[in-house]
């Protein structure tokens, strides 16, 4: 059984509840990312902010200047570390999410993309195509 420890990306940008609205579109910007998770001091992930709440600055240009604690999503789905990856996959597909963040011991251990779970599945499993 595959888990989320073994399809994780572990290298993960973050950014912090008091960093601008302009930091954070900085750096998707610059990461070329679509979201990302935002983390306290110790390391506890308390939200995520992605690219679809920052298009409010289209309305308003004074929302690059607020925080993103003020515009991040802090009902965030996550799995733990050690759950297979079908889980990250029904996340995907139910709630329509991009990424999945992976936990352990309430930190962010690492994510997983839509991408990670397919690229996971089709080198693993045996064809089930016959010719």
């Amino acid at each position: 059984m595959l888990t989320a420890r073994a399809i994780m990306t572990e290298d993960i940008v973050t950014i912090t509840p008091e960093a601008s609205i302009k930091e954070a579109i900085e750096l998707m910007l610059l990461q070329r990312i679509s979201g990302l998770p935002v983390c306290d001091n110790e390391g506890h992930m308390v939200g995520v902010i992605t690219e679809y709440a920052l298009l409010a600055i289209a309305y308003d240009q004074k929302i690059q200047c607020e925080t993103v604690a003020q515009h991040m999503t802090t009902d965030v789905l996550s799995i733990d570390i050690d759950d297979p990856i079908s889980k990250a996959a029904d996340l995907c597909i139910v709630h329509r999410v991009r990424r999945v963040p992976v936990l352990q011991n309430g930190h962010l251990a690492g994510l997983i993309s839509r991408r990670d779970v397919l690229k996971a599945l089709y080198e693993s499993e045996a064809p089930v195509c016959t010719a």
